[in-house]
């Protein structure tokens, strides 16, 4: 998944709580989190609400957990839970890719969601490892192929990520290899653990370091330290990426455009020139620009399907064609 979709889609926006715990908590030990959970049996679609059976059973099988937190009572979450986690597509991915599925509640379990996730409301979506570790996360609402290509690119990175954490495990101090696994996390949406990463990295003299921890910021809102880590980015395509989102998040749209145009017209910077045409086209639609943006989005859903960026731009056309999503500028 990539995190760059993460903040809530166009028509509602969910304000962001950041809940950066300290390090020793947010890297508690699963069997520590069990104890705040209290069990209960039913199911929806799929989902267990047994938080302690299905972690318990699937931490002794070594299976990944896909985990939901929703906010029973908010229209979107609802109707994720009515629609999205039933959904056949979404059903499909949790079977190929061997996921344990627990849904939570977010009232009830709003520390572990910061825990976990790191930002938002308390409504979203992560993954955890057999070793009850989280390392994908995608907080908000999203539509049935949204979590379907999520739940496919967490299970299509496990072999990398694990390579990645051992590489870590023999190297914890050294800049590269911190670099490396902080920037998959990343790019699956793991915040809480990307950064201390990243940081490390940065302190190590890797110059990527530094707009990957711009990205971080600007995804958690925080735009004026995003800015101060891209003045000491080196130039690239990568680095544009970053600003032009940064720009976007800022709200300066006309200068967002401008920036993601040139990354956006490549076809060799592999995600981030996707995520370059995707924000390009929201940055134009929120310019009154909708002839150039459908456009983009059009053709981005065709030739990414079946990824988040395909079903993202796929998402903002149903936008485009529906002036009730809190469609408002």
């Amino acid at each position: 998944m990539d995190p760059w979709l993460l903040e809530p889609h166009d028509r509602a926006a969910m304000p962001v709580v950041h809940r950066r715990l300290p390090l020793l908590v947010r890297r508690s030990s699963l069997c520590f989190l069990l104890l705040a959970f209290a069990a209960c049996s039913s199911t929806s679609g799929g989902w267990s609400t047994d938080a302690t059976g299905t972690l318990r059973e699937a931490r002794a099988a070594g299976r990944d957990v896909a985990v939901f937190f929703h906010l029973k009572g908010r229209e979107q979450s609802d109707r994720m839970v009515a629609v999205a986690l039933s959904d056949r597509e979404v059903e499909r991915a949790l079977a190929d890719g061997d996921f344990a599925a627990l849904q939570l509640d977010g009232f009830l379990h709003q520390r572990l969601y910061g825990t976990w996730i790191g930002g938002g409301e308390g409504m979203g979506l992560c993954v955890l490892d057999g070793n009850g570790r989280v390392y994908a996360s995608r907080p908000g609402p999203q539509d049935p192929p949204e979590v379907a290509a999520f739940l496919r690119r967490c299970a299509a990175e496990r072999e990398v990520l694990a390579k990645l954490r051992s590489d870590h495990a023999l190297l914890p101090e050294d800049g590269k290899t911190n670099l490396a696994l902080g920037s998959l996390l990343l790019e699956l949406g793991c915040r809480v653990d990307s950064e201390p990463m990243l940081l490390l990295a940065a302190q190590r003299g890797e110059l990527e370091a530094h707009h990957r921890l711009a990205r971080l910021f600007a995804l958690d809102g925080m735009c004026q330290r995003a800015r101060q880590w891209l003045r000491t980015a080196p130039p690239s395509p990568q680095a544009d990426v970053t600003l032009g989102y940064v720009l976007f998040k800022e709200r300066r749209y006309s200068e967002s455009a401008a920036v993601l145009a040139g990354p956006a017209a490549r076809r060799d910077l592999g995600d981030d020139g996707l995520r370059a045409r995707l924000y390009l086209g929201k940055s134009l639609h929120e310019c009154g620009r909708d002839q150039e943006a459908r456009a983009l989005f059009e053709s981005l859903s065709s030739e990414a399907k079946g990824t988040t960026f395909g079903a993202a731009a796929a998402h903002s056309l149903t936008h485009l064609d529906d002036t009730n999503h809190g469609h408002t500028h």
